[in-house]
């Protein structure tokens, strides 16, 4: 309510009377929201109705002047400040009210601030509190009209101090958080030391264990928690370590000892086939040679010869399986064609008379392919009996042979007999299985084509074709290992 030209205007302002009608109190019932205060109470007559705090200026201006001076001063208690810390160190103004009339001419307020800038571009930042920025210009403003008087209170507030308590809690807040995270890291560091400490102990002693020490203590815990099963799951892998270690040291030193049996076993066995060449240095009419090689330290392959009343007696053969079992069966035949060949001249009667003792208390069923021939070294007639064995080459032809059974099947079996003859100079070339079933890395086998093709090509003496055809076999298998036993036995008469 305005005193204006002798009458009151009730617009944003209101009378108070009391029960005798007198005027107590005006009030400014509009608000000015510049969003840090709402309306404020103004005295402005007492009980008798008299002027109070005009002191000659007119009404409505002295009224402005009263309601701006109230609200500076309740921003400064609200925001703590004195009235000199309105202007900065800058020489700019924080906070200002202004009434501005419909010619942009101020009022009431500070003349400090240039309200010029009102013309200036603006942008709005809040409509519900009709907060606008003034472009170019440190300020945000709030402007309300004032009625119908054509009047606008303009409240202009400083960047820095809309911001300056938002920074300074955002400061406080990360302070804190700053704050809260250390406690936070010293408390988890601390509990994941007290936790991870018996590990550490224990990781001790688990590399003293590593190093072969398997006597080193374990350490104790008071707790019956998961490190402490831990350390019992250690201190049971340790004990089986040791029983394992002992047991091992067991085995390896039965198998040295195996080994060294099987050592001594293979040179016993070695011993037992000729292998001094040339065999017979003192004749001038035969050139033999003859190698094995076992795939395990001992095996199952055989050859042996002499000369008897100027015949040559020879044999081939391979034991089935391989091992001990495959050397001693090897062991038994070469004594039986031994003790056989020397009362007899008969291929056939040689194999029958081993066949028969072999079969007897065979309870493995081993037998043994066997390859019998009697050669006579002035004639160049060659009798021999094949029971199951591969059938030789003489120079590049297969010597025919009939089918027999092997040495161990059936002691009641009866072997045929074959003649050929050899002439001077015709290489009659022997061989296991072993040099027809040699792998490589790629599961082929060495055959008999590959065989076919060495001797067919092949001029020279029988040391020459049995290493000729050993450079095959290897050139062939390359680093595969060997899985069979290898011998070759060649040999041929001369003029």
């Amino acid at each position: 309510m305005v005193y204006f030209n002798g009458a009151w205007y009730q617009r944003g302002l209101s009378l108070e009377r009391d029960d005798d009608g007198y005027l107590t109190d005006l009030y400014y019932d509009d608000t000015v929201n510049s969003g840090m205060f709402c309306s404020y109470v103004l005295p402005v007559f007492d009980r008798q109705g008299r002027k109070v705090g005009v002191y000659g200026v007119d009404l409505s201006v002295g009224l402005l002047h009263i309601t701006i001076d109230e609200a500076m001063r309740n921003v400064r208690k609200e925001f703590m400040v004195d009235a000199q810390d309105d202007i900065g160190d800058d020489g700019e103004i924080y906070f200002s009210i202004q009434i501005i009339d419909s010619k942009g001419n101020r009022i009431a307020g500070s003349d400090s601030i240039d309200i010029s800038m009102l013309k200036g571009e603006q942008e709005v930042v809040d409509r519900e509190l009709d907060m606008k920025d003034l472009k170019g210009t440190p300020y945000y403003i709030n402007a309300k009209q004032l009625g119908q008087t054509g009047w606008t209170l303009v409240v202009f507030q400083h960047r820095d101090l809309v911001f300056t308590w938002g920074i300074i809690l955002a400061l406080i807040i990360i302070i804190c958080m700053g704050i809260g995270g250390l406690v936070i890291f010293f408390f988890t560091t601390r509990s994941i030391r007290r936790a991870t400490k018996p590990l550490g102990f224990l990781s001790e002693s688990a590399q003293e264990v590593a190093k072969g020490n398997f006597d080193a203590p374990l350490p104790t815990f008071k707790h019956n928690d998961e490190v402490a099963q831990l350390r019992d799951s250690f201190g049971t892998m340790q004990q089986s370590l040791k029983e394992y270690l002992e047991e091992q040291k067991a085995l390896s030193a039965a198998k040295a000892a195996m080994m060294s049996e099987l050592n001594v076993a293979h040179t016993i066995q070695m011993s037992m086939i000729p292998k001094t060449f040339p065999a017979f240095p003192d004749r001038k009419d035969l050139d033999l040679y003859a190698s094995l090689t076992p795939a395990k330290a001992v095996g199952g392959d055989l050859y042996d010869f002499f000369i008897r009343d100027d015949s040559l007696y020879f044999c081939i053969g391979d034991v089935s399986g391989k091992g001990v079992p495959a050397s001693l069966v090897m062991a038994v035949s070469r004594t039986l064609f031994r003790n056989i060949a020397a009362h007899t001249d008969k291929p056939s009667h040689i194999v029958e008379t081993m066949n028969v003792n072999i079969c007897d208390g065979n309870e493995q069923c081993m037998f043994v392919t066997l390859f019998v021939g009697v050669l006579d070294l002035q004639t160049g007639r060659l009798r021999y009996c094949n029971a199951g064995h591969d059938a030789p080459y003489l120079q590049a032809e297969h010597l025919p042979c009939d089918p027999n059974l092997p040495v161990g099947l059936n002691p009641d079996m009866k072997y045929s007999e074959q003649e050929a003859m050899i002439a001077s100079g015709k290489i009659l070339f022997l061989y296991t299985d072993g040099l027809t079933e040699a792998e490589n890395g790629c599961r082929n086998l060495f055959g008999m084509e590959r065989i076919d093709e060495v001797i067919a090509t092949f001029e020279g003496s029988p040391q020459e074709l049995i290493e000729v055809m050993t450079a095959a076999v290897h050139q062939f298998v390359g680093d595969t290992e060997q899985s069979d036993d290898i011998t070759m036995l060649a040999f041929r008469i001369r003029k």
